[in-house]
């Protein structure tokens, strides 16, 4: 017969799993519109305008609707499993993961940040330097579900030179991305 302490737990790692989850989707589907934002902006008026007003309202939902909430979720019932498993905090796995989950945590405000200046049209990353900090959520989930995996068979030797072979090739995509992009329009001149 199960614990009382125990029984919670199945529940827990679900409902962490699935802010983990809810994150991600958010965290992909803000890029995409920051990419479709920033593409907007090198328009004309009005559609630039027009496409401007559109997009505000898409990413603040998107960002206080599902992210952050999403993320409190996951460092919530994250740190409930800690407290009912203090064990954990001694394993190797749990820092890195740890340490991931703190990546996380930036990237969520680096997230917040661009909306922030693409709300207020002041964005001046270029359309490569933007898709590739939308790759940063797909570096995050590889070196998360690759610990959770491979926890138990690769030392830090194997998970440092997995990291460094995932930034390569995320480096590779971003110079044949930045070959393949078309040149910045430059913004029409205003009239006087």
């Amino acid at each position: 017969m199960e614990t009382p302490s125990t029984d919670l737990l199945p529940l827990l790692k679900l409902m962490h799993l699935l802010a983990l989850v809810a994150w991600f989707a958010a965290a992909f589907h803000l890029a995409r519109l920051f990419n479709a934002h920033r593409a907007a902006l090198r328009l004309w008026e009005p559609e630039r305008g027009l496409l401007h007003e559109r997009f505000i309202p898409m990413e603040r939902r998107v960002l206080f609707g599902l992210a952050w909430p999403a993320l409190i979720l996951l460092v919530v019932f994250g740190l409930w499993q800690l407290v009912r498993m203090p064990g954990l905090l001694a394993s190797p796995f749990m820092h890195l993961k740890l340490g991931l989950v703190a990546v996380l945590v930036v990237y969520q405000m680096l997230l917040h940040r661009v909306q922030a200046r693409l709300q207020s049209a002041s964005l001046t990353w270029s359309s490569p330097a933007l898709w590739l900090f939308g790759q940063g959520a797909w570096a995050l989930l590889v070196a998360l579900l690759a610990t959770v995996v491979f926890r138990d068979r690769l030392g830090w030797t194997w998970g440092a030179l997995g990291l460094l072979v995932l930034g390569a090739v995320i480096g590779y995509a971003v110079v044949k991305a930045r070959g393949a992009a078309p040149a910045e329009e430059k913004k029409p001149e205003a009239k006087a």
